[in-house]
């Protein structure tokens, strides 16, 4: 099993602690969850430089040196102003834009695809080789998920992957800092998360989400209360 662990506000009543360890992929300002409820996750992933330049706090304080790190080359590239040395001695998996890859000129998806296998359902794809390069769909949370679907496990569980609550605040924002753009990338991230689970569906993956109040749940995502305060406890 992998979970997916986003920092949308729904993560304040999710029973993450049920999360086993070396399971959890923090997304951004979920690593600082590493603080208390996860503290041995399979991996962090940050995609948006800005993320850095903001909350490179919690990469210093939280994150070991044996921590599985999936960064972007916008993300090292902010690490490196801020401070190179972190970098010195760890697991980076580096996440590749197949569309806008390093020193070469955008690509459409059909030229990527024509060296990269990718999965279209709709107005929504996937590479099905992360390593030689992802798809990006506005949310490192549809990113990282083409990483867990490469991996092939058996379910991938998804925790605070709102989407449509981005006028509230973070679980680790104040509410002046509550602004995000995923609500303008809605549309671009459903998409996206219609081929991950068309696709998923067709390999015997089981897709699970575990907020009774995110967008997933409007593109066929399952439901599982087990990990949720406000069913699991009733």
């Amino acid at each position: 099993m992998i979970a997916i662990v986003g920092s949308g506000p729904s993560i304040s009543h999710s029973l993450i602690r049920r999360i086993a360890p070396r399971q959890a992929v923090l997304l951004n300002g979920a690593i600082k969850l590493m603080e208390t409820e996860i503290p041995d996750p399979l991996a962090i992933a940050v995609e948006d430089e800005r993320f850095i330049w903001r909350h490179f706090d919690f990469l210093k304080d939280h994150v070991s040196r044996e921590t599985t790190c999936l960064l972007s080359l916008a993300a090292i590239r902010a690490i490196c102003a801020l401070d190179k040395s972190w970098l010195s001695e760890r697991r980076i998996v580096l996440i590749r834009n197949g569309l806008a890859p390093y020193q070469h000129k955008r690509r459409s998806l059909r030229d990527f695809a024509q060296e990269c296998p990718v999965f279209e359902a709709g107005e929504g794809a996937i590479s099905l080789d992360p390593d030689r390069g992802t798809i990006p769909a506005g949310s490192v949370a549809t990113t990282v998920t083409q990483f867990a679907l490469a991996a092939r496990p058996k379910h991938i569980l998804f925790f605070g992957i709102d989407v449509n609550n981005s006028d509230q605040p973070r679980f680790y924002e104040q509410a002046s800092r509550s602004f995000s753009g995923i609500a303008r990338a809605e549309i671009r991230i459903l998409r996206a998360f219609v081929a991950i689970k068309r696709y998923a569906d067709e390999q015997g993956i089981e897709l699970s989400c575990c907020s009774s109040v995110s967008s997933l749940l409007k593109v066929g995502y399952p439901y599982d209360p087990t990990y949720d305060t406000r069913d699991a406890l009733q």
